[in-house]
């Protein structure tokens, strides 16, 4: 009848009309054949949504159709498989400027890395998720994608025996399901099967009370939402029968997990559950079927260890490749950086070396100057001492030539200076006594010492200076 029906569903799918738009509402019951756990159905749908994307060239659901069937196949442990498909779904057109997509895929590589057990790989993809997943577009994308991605690292966690860690990511992930005002059929089953998982951790912390309690709040929505993935909710209640020494009721809920469990074809947790019967059988000391089991169990442990090994070495040499290329990228930019910073510093070098050589040659240039007045300084100061002893009307003119900075030093202390105490200033700095100033400019002596007091005053030259070295100090000053 199952059959029937699927092959009616995949009939009526052919004769519709193939548009963009019956692609996209076609992957809604998709997802629902995802929650409930109908693998079968699952994988031929998206088949045939590959097939018809492909008829239109319809990008978007080419690459959605093989991101799930990679979910398929790694779920089922087809690693080969799944690892093919996912890489197309890459190589995809849709996939390349669409961020929801190269987020989710980041998500599923995660899933597949965990899958065959590259847990370090895995949970780096995954906190990649929850940082990127803030900038989906909608909301129900966003909680969707971080919360998975937290409690898929939980679940990593977990399987290596690090509960604290598990229940840390574990409660972020459920925290933000649980903040949700209203959760969408899909974020309602993500809510229970990860709670499942909680009350896994609670049993093996022997938290007996805590794992019943959150057991009976979630049991009857599980049994409304997850169908064949309730086969959790089984295994939870065979594992606390197994706690209390309840074996006959631990051996019906494993049965009836095994038949739903079969019908998702995660082949992980069905060797679990038959490695579980099998210890209970020893526990009721019925030898025959716990080797019935075991035998079960250790021909599916065989099977995936044989699949998953070839997977795990290509995808490590992979791995190995791509940081190869990382670390050859990071060398060529590391490389190109210090030329660029060598040459910058060689520009700034030359400008400095540049800058310093201008200074350098100002400085002789200034030197030169200087030396050059200096040579010249005692034949003008010569010449400006004759011309002051013979009275000569272009003394103050000469005077100003050579020493430029004299008068205007006078004149900044007192503006109101006339021009016979400029000239009479000049010949105090020139060192003429009293007595040389009254006789070259004809005056008597007691004259000239009248007029030192005057400028005295204005100058506020005080009586303890020296008045000759007072002249000398405020040239130098300049």
């Amino acid at each position: 009848m199952k059959i029937l029906t699927l092959f009616i569903a995949i009939f009526i799918f052919n004769h519709q009309d193939i548009t963009p738009k019956y692609i996209d509402s076609e992957f809604q019951n998709i997802e629902n054949l995802a929650r409930k756990g109908n693998y079968n159905q699952f994988m031929s749908r998206n088949m045939s949504v590959l097939k018809s994307s492909k008829r239109i060239n319809y990008s978007k659901g080419i690459a959605l159709s093989y991101l799930n069937l990679s979910y398929g196949y790694s779920y089922s442990r087809n690693y080969k498989k799944s690892f093919q498909y996912l890489q197309l779904a890459k190589n995809a057109e849709y996939a390349k400027d669409n961020f929801d997509f190269q987020v989710n895929f980041k998500r599923f590589l995660g899933f597949n890395y965990s899958n065959i057990g590259l847990y370090r790989e895995a949970i780096n993809e995954l906190k990649e998720v929850i940082v990127l997943a803030d900038d989906m577009s909608a909301d129900t994308l966003r909680v969707y994608t971080k919360s998975s991605a937290y409690c898929d690292i939980a679940a990593i966690y977990k399987n290596q025996k690090q509960l604290d860690s598990c229940k840390l990511y574990l409660g972020k992930g459920l925290n933000i399901l649980k903040n949700q005002k209203k959760l969408t059929p899909r974020l309602q089953a993500i809510l229970l099967w990860y709670s499942m998982g909680l009350i896994e951790v609670n049993i093996t912390e022997k938290k007996i009370d805590s794992a019943t309690i959150l057991l009976q709040a979630i049991e009857i929505p599980s049994k409304k939402i997850l169908g064949n993935n309730n086969f959790r909710l089984y295994k939870v209640k065979g594992l606390i029968n197994c706690y209390k020494k309840e074996y006959d009721f631990a051996i019906i809920n494993y049965q009836k997990a095994i038949e739903l469990v079969k019908n998702t074809h995660n082949i992980v947790q069905l060797q679990w559950l038959y490695h579980a019967m099998s210890e209970i059988y020893k526990q009721k000391g019925d030898n025959n079927s716990a080797q019935k089991y075991s035998k079960m169990s250790a021909a599916i442990n065989e099977k995936l260890i044989r699949t998953k090994q070839p997977e795990i070495e290509k995808i490590v040499q992979e791995l190995i490749i791509q940081k190869e290329s990382k670390i050859e990228t990071t060398n060529q930019l590391l490389l190109g950086s210090l030329i660029l910073c060598t040459f910058c510093l060689l520009i700034f070098m030359f400008f400095m070396i540049r800058k310093r050589d201008k200074k350098k040659k100002k400085f002789n240039l200034k030197d030169e100057e200087t030396t050059l007045l200096n040579e010249k300084l005692p034949i003008a100061y010569e010449e400006i001492i004759q011309m002051a002893k013979n009275n000569n009307s272009e003394f103050l003119t000469r005077f100003q030539e050579v020493y430029p900075d004299f008068f205007s030093s006078l004149l900044n202390i007192d503006p109101m200076l006339l021009h016979s105490e400029l000239k009479f200033c000049a010949l105090l700095f020139l060192d003429f006594s009293t007595k040389d100033i009254a006789t070259y400019t004809f005056v008597k002596p007691q004259s000239i010492q009248t007029r030192k007091n005057r400028l005295r005053k204005k100058l506020n030259i005080t009586s303890d200076q020296d008045i000759y070295n007072w002249m000398k100090n405020i040239n130098n000053a300049i």
